[in-house]
C-alpha cells in the first residue's frame, strides 16, 4: 500500500532521490526485506515490543507542560510500547533555524525528532539521507496501517507523500468539524427582529438588512449615527469581513493560497477571475453607502474587539469570526448575535470555505541515526491508538475527563453521541499530563463533536455547534487543497506568491473603500502578471497534476 512510488520527476528531483537510496543506512530503517519484526510482540496486544529498547527523541521544549519525563501520556508510551525515551529538546526561540544547523553540522542525531515539518522540509530532509523513508515501516504498523487502508485514509495518502514517492513526516490527524467550517457569519438578531427581517439568505438580503441597520437606529438610543451595520479587522481569525462574504461570488480558497482548477484542469488564481471582481464591486456598494465600516481594512482584532464590546451600548450589525471566543466569555454584547449562513449571491453562486482537517501535518520523523526503527515506528502507531488519543488532548479519563451520563453532545444535531465530559478542562493550561497534540495523533471527528454542552447558550463553542450544520458541505466539489511541492517548485514560486497576495490584499483594500477604481481591473490583472501569476500557476498546477496522479 505505501510502497516508495517513482513519479515522473525533473532530472534534479530525480537525482536526489538517487542520493537519497545511496545514503539509506542498512538495517531495520531500508526495504521491506530489512525490516525485523523479531521483537514485537502480536500486533494490537500490550507491551508492543518483547524486549524494551532506549530510544532518544528530540522535541519542542514546552513551557506548558511540567516534565516530559514524568508527564503521563510518557507514561503511558513507556508502557503499553515497551520503550525508555530519553529526550532531547530545541529550544522554543528559533527552533527550525536550530534543527537545520544540528542537521547541516553532520552531529549523530536523535532516534526520532517529533515536531512538526512542512512538507517541502520533510522531503528535503529525506531526500538528503537525513530522515528515513516511513513507507515499508508503516506497512507494519497496526494501528496507523488500519486507518491509511479506510477510505478516508486513503484519500489523504496524496498529501503525506513527498515528491519522490516516500513518506519522511508521520502524519497527524486531528480532525475538527468546527475547523473545516470556519469562515463564519454573525448578525444582530436583537436586531433584526427591532427592523423586523429574518435572517438574510442571500447577498441581496443582506445588503438590506444592513441598510435598515444604518438608517433605523435598531439599538434605539436616539443616536442614527452610532451603529456600524458591518465591520471587520486584519488579522482575527477570519474576521477579515471580506473574504467570507466573497465565497457568495466565487469559490476564494484562501486557506489554500486561493487557487481554483480551473475548466481546463489547469490552476489559476480566485483573485484574478470576473467572479472576484463582481465580489469586489458588491464590497464596494457596502462601503461606499456607510454599510461596511472602512475600518475593516485598518484596524487589528483588539481594536475590534473594543468596538464589539462597546461598554456603553451595542453599536455592531454584522461581522465575522471563526469563533466568537472573540468575545469575552461573559459578554453581553455576545448575546444580540447569532449565525448567518453562507450568502447565495446575484448569480446563483454559494460557498463556503473547507478547511480539511484530515489533511494530515507532518509531525514526526525517524532519522538516519536511529538505532531500532521498528521500535521507534511502534512508539509512533502507539500515538494512533484511541484510548493514548484520547489522553493526548482531554487528559485522564475519569479526572479531566469522564463519559458522560444523561448530556447530549455539543454536535448532536450531525448524529454525534456524546462521548468528553469535562471534569477538570486541561488543554492549554499548565499540566503534565499530555505533550498538547504536538505529535502523531489520530483524534477523531466524534471526539471534539462528542464533547457535551456545559448548558450555556453563549458558550462560544456551542454557538460553533449551532452554526456548522449551515455551513457543511456547502462547499464546490474537489477543492484544490495543500499541495506538495518539490524544493525547487517552492524556491522557484515563492516570492512570486509572498508578492501576488500582499499586492490582492492592498488592492482589495483599495477598490473596496474606493480609494481605486474597479475600472482599473484590468491594470490589477496586468500587474499581477507582471508579478509572474502565470508562472506560479504553472508550478502549482504541476504540484497539483503529480499529486493527483498518486
Amino acid at each position: 500500500m505505501l510502497k516508495k512510488r517513482l513519479l515522473a520527476l525533473p532530472a534534479l528531483v530525480m537525482a536526489a532521490a538517487l542520493v537519497f537510496s545511496a545514503c539509506t543506512p542498512s538495517g531495520d530503517g531500508g526495504g521491506a526485506g530489512d525490516i525485523n519484526m523479531g521483537n514485537v510482540n502480536k500486533l494490537g496486544e500490550f507491551p508492543i515490543l518483547k524486549n524494551k529498547v532506549e530510544l532518544t527523541m528530540l522535541i519542542n521544549e514546552s513551557t506548558s507542560i511540567t516534565d516530559f519525563d514524568t508527564n503521563l501520556y510518557t507514561q503511558q508510551i513507556e508502557e503499553k510500547v515497551n520503550v525508555d525515551i530519553k529526550f532531547e529538546y530545541l529550544p522554543s526561540a528559533d527552533a527550525d533555524q536550530k534543527l537545520s544547523v544540528m542537521i547541516s553540522s553532520g552531529e549523530k542525531l536523535p532516534d526520532m525528532i517529533t515536531r512538526s515539518f512542512s512538507p517541502i522540509n520533510a522531503y528535503v530532509y529525506g531526500s538528503q539521507g537525513v530522515l528515513l523513508p516511513l513507507n515499508d515501516l508503516i506497512d507494519q504498523t497496526y494501528y496507523t496501517k488500519n486507518y491509511l487502508e479506510t477510505e478516508e485514509g486513503q484519500s489523504i495518502l496524496k498529501y503525506i507523500y513527498s515528491p519522490d514517492g516516500n513518506i519522511y513526516g508521520y502524519p497527524r490527524v486531528v480532525q475538527d468539524l468546527g475547523n473545516d467550517w470556519d469562515h463564519r457569519m454573525w448578525i444582530n438578531k436583537t436586531w433584526l427582529d427591532a427592523v423586523g427581517l429574518d435572517v438574510p439568505t442571500t447577498t441581496d438580503e443582506f445588503y438590506n438588512a444592513m441598510k435598515a441597520f444604518k438608517t433605523s437606529d435598531p439599538n434605539g438610543n436616539g443616536d442614527p449615527n452610532d451603529e456600524i451595520p458591518f465591520v471587520g479587522n486584519t488579522n482575527g481569525w477570519h474576521q477579515s469581513a471580506w473574504r467570507p462574504m466573497m465565497y457568495s461570488f466565487t469559490y476564494l480558497n484562501d486557506q489554500f493560497n486561493y487557487l481554483q482548477a480551473g475548466a481546463d484542469g489547469n490552476l489559476q488564481l480566485a483573485y484574478m477571475q470576473p467572479e472576484f471582481r463582481d465580489g469586489l464591486a458588491y464590497l464596494n456598494k457596502l462601503c461606499s453607502e456607510g454599510l461596511l465600516s472602512p475600518l475593516t481594512f485598518t484596524q487589528n482584532q483588539d481594536q475590534f474587539k473594543q468596538i464589539i464590546e462597546n461598554a456603553d451600548i451595542q453599536i455592531v450589525g454584522a461581522m465575522t469570526a471563526g469563533s466568537m471566543s472573540v468575545y469575552t466569555p461573559t459578554s453581553m454584547r455576545k448575546q444580540d448575535m447569532t449565525h448567518m449562513p453562507p450568502l447565495v449571491g446575484p448569480n446563483g453562486f454559494m460557498s463556503t470555505n473547507f478547511r480539511g482537517t484530515t489533511i494530515p501535518d507532518a509531525f514526526g520523523a525517524i532519522t538516519k541515526d536511529c538505532k531500532d526503527p521498528v521500535a521507534a515506528i511502534m512508539v509512533y502507531d502507539f500515538m494512533y491508538n484511541r484510548d493514548q488519543t484520547l489522553l493526548g488532548r482531554f487528559g485522564e479519563k475519569d479526572v479531566d475527563w469522564k463519559i458522560p451520563e444523561g448530556k447530549d453532545s455539543l454536535y448532536a444535531a450531525l448524529g454525534y453521541g456524546p462521548l468528553i465530559d469535562y471534569l477538570n478542562p486541561i488543554w492549554g493550561t499548565n499540566q503534565n499530563k499530555h505533550w498538547s497534540e504536538n505529535h502523531p495523533t489520530l483524534r477523531t471527528y466524534d471526539m471534539i463533536c462528542g464533547t457535551v454542552w456545559s448548558g450555556d447558550p453563549y458558550d462560544s463553542q456551542y454557538m460553533t455547534a449551532l452554526a456548522v450544520p449551515d455551513y457543511i458541505d456547502k462547499c464546490i466539489d474537489n477543492p484544490v487543497l495543500r499541495l506538495v511541492y518539490t524544493r525547487e517548485e517552492a524556491d522557484s514560486i515563492a516570492e512570486i506568491q509572498s508578492t501576488l497576495e500582499s499586492y490582492m490584499v492592498e488592492s482589495v483594500a483599495a477598490f473596496v473603500t474606493g480609494a481605486r477604481p474597479l475600472s482599473d481591473w484590468d491594470t490589477y490583472l496586468a500587474e499581477m502578471k507582471n508579478i509572474g501569476s502565470e508562472k506560479y500557476c504553472e508550478v502549482a498546477t504541476v504540484a497539483y497534476k503529480r499529486m493527483e496522479a498518486n
